[in-house]
């Protein structure tokens, strides 16, 4: 193996390049070398250069570039989302309703002038408190018996001393005009509606009758709302048919002398929704009625706000509203659903009946309140499966009897404020919507009887408690419909024969005293088929 060579030259060098470096070295240590400053500079230099590694950090600049990040102001244009405006107008697309013909406006015929040969007997007696009743013709006789005879087709009206000494016709009429016969309260005029021909009107002091209106039904577009008389006896009043929709009108009697004033013929409740169930308060001063406005603004077809379809159903109801016949005014007073005729306890309280809305088949309840104001009172608690039917308040609105339909029906007494009083024996059990009770005029005894022809009892009498004066369990007549006379001494009722031996369903008019005592056939006089309908006059 070859090992490198020192030369002797070679090693000489090395140690005087030694020795250099030495003694350049010890010179620095001796402070010898005042040449620092190139090594200071050039050692801080490098180090100074921090500033440019800093300016890299400090650029959050580009970071706080968030902007762009928080830029919802892009994504806020949500607003073209927003547009439900296009999306609502759901009208346009519900527009497409086939064009109603409107039915023509409401107009006052008085035509058809008739004379009619009324007894002066009646005219003497209208003030007299005597029972109005109605006798369709007895059938023809045949040589075969049992063959069934078609009844006539014209039907009396007849005035019933309360004694049963006289029995007076009054007027014939057609027979399609059953019970709708409407008496004043004074006992002058008869309002009465024949099939096919319209709406009647007689002045009995005259003898004279005209057609009011020649409409095809007191049912207005399908809504069942009965006609009635003012207190004073000057305005007949009724719900008719508009283009749209039913309104209210009001008829005075001054048409029999050729009256053109403000109150001959008056549309009272004027909207573009249903109003119906008119109620004449006892002073006659206010009508109250029954309206869908605040739902139905107009049945109108197209139009906004419109609750026409060609489903829709006819409205079952409405809230409660008042006209005021001063001012002609017209408030609400309720917002409930009411569901019945409401019915006057005074001038200034009104009764009604109520459920909740869109709900048919739900419960009822009864209420009262004030026309001065204020949230309706319940009467009966609001059950969803308990409906109040046949209500009937005392004279003075202190007391009511109703019958409770529910799973079973009961016949309950309620003080005004609602606090239950009493319960008729459940073993005198009335068919469901088939129960009727009136008031003697001073609100201390009450009659009890079935109605639509289902009169399972009796005479029932009772004292303001519902404990019984008379108690005639037994049908002999079955007691439908009893009615007080005005001064409290009679009871009359449309009293049915069962169908026993001794009975044949016949219905007559019987009158019996205060006590329920006593009783009378009226009409077993008269053949063909009876109906009560009310006591006339002696107010």
């Amino acid at each position: 193996m070859n090992m490198p060579t020192f030369r002797p030259r070679t090693a000489r060098r090395l140690l005087c390049s030694a020795a250099l470096l030495i003694a350049l070295s010890g010179c620095n240590l001796l402070g010898l070398n005042n040449t620092p400053e190139p090594t200071a500079t050039a050692t801080f230099t490098p180090s100074a250069t921090a500033t440019p590694s800093l300016t890299p950090t400090v650029t959050p600049t580009p970071t706080a570039t968030l902007t762009p990040t928080l830029t919802p102001t892009p994504s806020p244009t949500h607003t073209p989302t927003i547009t439900l405006t296009p999306s609502l107008t759901h009208t346009p697309s519900q527009t497409p309703f086939p064009t109603v013909p409107p039915a023509p406006p409401v107009r006052l015929a008085v035509d058809s002038f008739t004379r009619v040969e009324i007894d002066p007997q009646v005219i003497a007696n209208l003030r007299s408190g005597w029972l109005a009743l109605i006798n369709s013709a007895a059938p023809l006789a045949t040589a075969l018996p049992g063959t069934p005879v078609p009844l006539s087709d014209r039907q009396t009206l007849y005035l019933a001393a309360p004694d049963g000494r006289q029995l007076l016709p009054v007027f014939e009429m057609p027979a399609s005009t059953g019970t709708r016969v409407y008496w004043s309260p004074d006992g002058n005029y008869i309002a009465y509606f024949v099939e096919g021909s319209g709406l009647f009107m007689l002045d009995l002091r005259l003898g004279v009758s005209v057609r009011l209106f020649a409409i095809p039904s007191l049912s207005p577009r399908g809504v069942l709302s009965e006609p009635t008389w003012s207190p004073d006896s000057t305005q007949f009043t009724l719900a008719l048919t508009t283009p749209h929709d039913v309104d209210i009108f009001s008829v005075g009697t001054e048409i029999f002398g050729g009256g053109s004033g403000s109150d001959t013929f008056l549309n009272v409740s004027q909207s573009g929704g249903y109003d119906f169930f008119p109620q004449w308060s006892p002073d006659a001063r206010y009508i109250a009625f029954v309206s869908d406005r605040a739902f139905c603004p107009t049945w109108q077809p197209n139009e906004p706000d419109s609750c026409y379809t060609p489903e829709a159903s006819l409205p079952d109801g409405g809230q409660l509203y008042l006209w005021e016949r001063a001012t002609g005014e017209v408030r609400r007073l309720a917002e409930e659903w009411v569901v019945a005729p409401p019915q006057w306890l005074s001038p200034t309280e009104i009764a009604f009946v109520a459920r909740k809305r869109d709900d048919p088949l739900g419960g009822t309840a009864l209420y009262r309140v004030s026309i001065a104001g204020g949230a309706p009172q319940a009467v009966t608690p609001l059950e969803d499966d308990l409906r109040v039917v046949r209500e009937a308040w005392s004279a003075d609105g202190g007391r009511v009897i109703y019958q409770a339909v529910g799973a079973e029906s009961a016949i309950i007494l309620r003080d005004a404020d609602g606090q239950e009083l009493a319960r008729l024996d459940p073993r005198l059990s009335f068919p469901r919507f088939a129960f009727s009770a009136a008031w003697s005029p001073d609100g201390t005894r009450l009659a009890l009887g079935g109605a639509s022809g289902q009169c399972p009892f009796g005479v029932l009498v009772t004292n303001a408690q519902l404990q019984f004066i008379t108690r005639a369990e037994r049908p002999n007549p079955g007691v439908c419909n009893p009615q007080w006379s005005a001064d409290g001494r009679f009871i009359a009722y449309e009293g049915v024969l069962g169908s026993t031996s001794s009975g044949d369903g016949r219905l007559d008019v019987y009158v019996a005293n205060s006590g329920g005592v006593g009783a009378r056939n009226l009409t077993a006089r008269l053949g063909g088929q009876v109906r009560l309908l009310g006591w006339i006059g002696g107010q």
